[in-house]
């Protein structure tokens, strides 16, 4: 369904902000004229003279500023309180419509904004961004290692400052992003049946199939599907000795350093 949803902000009951009267703010914001604001909004200037007078009136601090006209002519501007309300609308705006989207998308977890984010909105140099909930916290004195459960049912491990989980306020049942580096990850075949065993330097192994394969000489970008939503990115250097050619199909095991996983939140 393409639902199509107005935002409005109300004050003791009463219309504060619309779309119509962003839209006269925005207008007079570039053409620093309320007429020409009011006419590149499609609306009378008396309409646009009462709107920015109620606003002025009802808000602590003025929305726009005003000089007469005269020989060289009047204008106006938004004051510094107008032009951040402008951009905390579009803010709001651009949430809503991330909602809008995530209803029609069924693998959206709607339960979370930091998911609704991560899937429509969030961008990031680390290829790889995995959504999932804090499962338990190992503490120490001054690392901790931070245990996130996947939708997949797979758990990954960051290690992490102390100070950062005091900082973040992580907890189990937070939901979190993993950002990892796609150069930070290996990735080798999984033969039939064959047990997990982390080694001691990489402490993380996710389970997936090979979706594709890109080579460039002797290096490959190698995509590992987890599950329906999460896949992990790697690089592969063929001239190291461990690695080995892989083929789209074909059941493999991500190895990574736990040190190598940032954690991102809302707080």
């Amino acid at each position: 369904m393409d639902f199509d949803a107005l935002l409005t902000l109300s004050e003791n009951g009463k219309v504060f902000a619309n779309p119509r009267r962003i839209a006269l703010l925005k207008a007079i914001q570039q053409t620093g004229s309320i007429s020409q604001g009011a006419k590149q909004a499609g609306i009378s200037y008396k309409a646009a003279y009462d709107a920015i007078k109620d606003m002025n009136k009802r808000a602590d601090t003025p929305l726009i500023a005003s000089e007469k006209g005269g020989k060289g002519g009047g204008g106006a501007a938004l004051t510094e309180f107008g032009s951040r309300l402008v951009q905390m609308y579009d803010l709001l705006d651009t949430i809503q419509n991330m909602g809008l989207k995530a209803l029609n998308d069924p693998d959206a977890p709607l339960h979370s904004l930091l998911g609704v984010m991560t899937k429509f909105s969030l961008q990031t140099s680390a290829r790889n961004q995995l959504f999932g909930t804090i499962s338990h916290i190992e503490r120490h004195s001054l690392h901790d290692k931070v245990w996130i459960a996947l939708k997949s049912g797979q758990q990954l491990c960051a290690t992490i400052t102390h100070g950062s989980t005091q900082r973040l306020e992580l907890a189990p049942e937070k939901d979190v992003i993993a950002l990892i580096k796609g150069p930070a990850i290996h990735i080798r075949p999984q033969a039939p049946n064959e047990a997990i065993n982390i080694e001691p330097v990489w402490d993380n192994c996710l389970q997936g199939v090979v979706s594709a394969v890109q080579q460039d000489g002797g290096t490959a970008e190698v995509l590992l599907k987890l599950d329906e939503q999460d896949e992990i990115c790697a690089l592969i250097d063929y001239s190291l000795e461990d690695n080995q050619p892989l083929a789209t199909d074909q059941p493999a095991m991500a190895y990574f350093a736990s040190t190598q996983v940032i954690i991102a939140t809302l707080c």
